[in-house]
């Protein structure tokens, strides 16, 4: 299994919105090697949030394929138009703050 986690800081009056947006399903939830994704917010700062999202995928190919993909690439536009259309502000990625960091899923120990 491959793990990928996208970890951005972001301001309070944006936060809800990403949230919102990260737990929606989406064209990545029928992306072939797609196994679930998980969104994670740590509100303890006063002036930020931190979220991680963490998707989980088949193999690090079947994440290769969807982010060459023409559906990922028209998710993204089509998500700027809905916040658009929204009347929300369109979200410049560096004001995310946002770092990426792939994993190679080699353990997991369930409760007894």
């Amino acid at each position: 299994m491959y793990v990928v986690s996208r970890n951005m800081k972001v301001g309070k009056d944006i936060s809800g919105s990403l949230i919102e947006e990260f737990s929606a399903p989406s064209p990545v939830n029928r992306a072939e090697g797609f196994i679930r994704r998980e969104v994670l917010v740590n509100r303890e700062a006063q002036d930020v949030d931190i979220i991680k999202v963490v998707y989980y995928w088949k193999d690090k190919d079947s994440l290769k394929k969807w982010h060459t993909s023409r559906e990922h690439e028209k998710m993204h536009k089509e998500r700027n138009k809905q916040r658009k259309n929204a009347g929300k502000p369109q979200i410049d990625r560096k004001s995310l703050n946002m770092t990426f960091e792939d994993f190679e899923l080699v353990a997991t120990l369930n409760a007894e």
